[in-house]
Parts: C-alpha cells; sequence; structure tokens
C-alpha cells in the first residue's frame, strides 16, 4: 500500500481497515467485539448514562445498543436499573468486572499502540492528529450539505 499514486482517500480507508482488523483480533482472546469494547470504554467515566445516550456516543441506533448491552449484560460486564429520574429510561453502568476487562484490554491496547506508531515522531503524530481532526471537520461540513440537499 505505498504506492505514491494510491488516492489518499484510498490509503485512510484501508489502513483504518487493518486497523479496525487488528482491533477486532486484540478483544476477540476477551469474548469481546470491537464494538462491544467501545461501547464499555465509553462508560468508563460516567455514572450511569441511559441507552440513549450510550448510542449517540458510540453512533448506534438503539435496536443495536439494546443487543450490545443484552450480551453484555449475560456476561455480568453491564448492570441496568431503572432512570430515577424517567420511569421509561433505564440507566446503564459498568460492573467492577466491566471495569477490570476494560483496564486489561485498554493496557493490551496501549502495547500495540506503541508498535502501531514506532518509527513515527510525536511531531508527525500530532501533524496526523491536526490532519485527521481538520478531515473530521470537513466531512461533517459535507455530511450536513448532503442532507440538506436531499431534503430538499
Amino acid at each position: 500500500m505505498n504506492d505514491e499514486k494510491e488516492p489518499l482517500g484510498r490509503v485512510i480507508y484501508l489502513t483504518s481497515l487493518e486497523m479496525r482488523n487488528l482491533a477486532e483480533k486484540i478483544v476477540k482472546p476477551f469474548g469481546l467485539t470491537l464494538e462491544q469494547f467501545i461501547l464499555l470504554k465509553s462508560m468508563v467515566y460516567g455514572a450511569g448514562v441511559t441507552q440513549r445516550q450510550l448510542g449517540e456516543k458510540v453512533h448506534k441506533k438503539p435496536a443495536n445498543i439494546t443487543r450490545m448491552l443484552d450480551r453484555l449484560e449475560a456476561k455480568d460486564f453491564v448492570v441496568r436499573r431503572d432512570d430515577p429520574d424517567d420511569r421509561r429510561a433505564l440507566l446503564v453502568f459498568l460492573t467492577e468486572m466491566g471495569l477490570e476487562l476494560v483496564e486489561k484490554v485498554e493496557g493490551v491496547f496501549q502495547s500495540y499502540s506503541a508498535q502501531l506508531f514506532s518509527g513515527i515522531s510525536d511531531n508527525e503524530q500530532q501533524i496526523i492528529r491536526n490532519s485527521f481532526g481538520r478531515m473530521s471537520t470537513n466531512i461533517q461540513r459535507m455530511t450536513e450539505k448532503f442532507n440538506q440537499n436531499s431534503l430538499a
């Protein structure tokens, strides 16, 4: 994939796929999918969040969140409780076992991260981070325009 004629968008896409595939392999021995790990990780700093908030945070539809939480709850990684402020909602909490799992998996990711960025200076990493931030902003603008045009 080091072909300089390869469009940058394709290089980013293919690199993203490779990273995702590696991440799936990292979480698999822990009995998780990458999406489940992302969901668990998003709950580490919260003291109970609604399923809707979780869905917004990880960009998943309510039905997908419910299925994922069912599986995670069956493994005792999360627990759902009634929301005292809204009888229709449930709050989701990470269990102690879930928190320990996230910390363990995060440690594995950190060791692989060091390998991933081997040979890339801190300055180069910051340039990549800044570039991706600008690209993300551009994509959001383009998506808004696309959505406006498709509604017209």
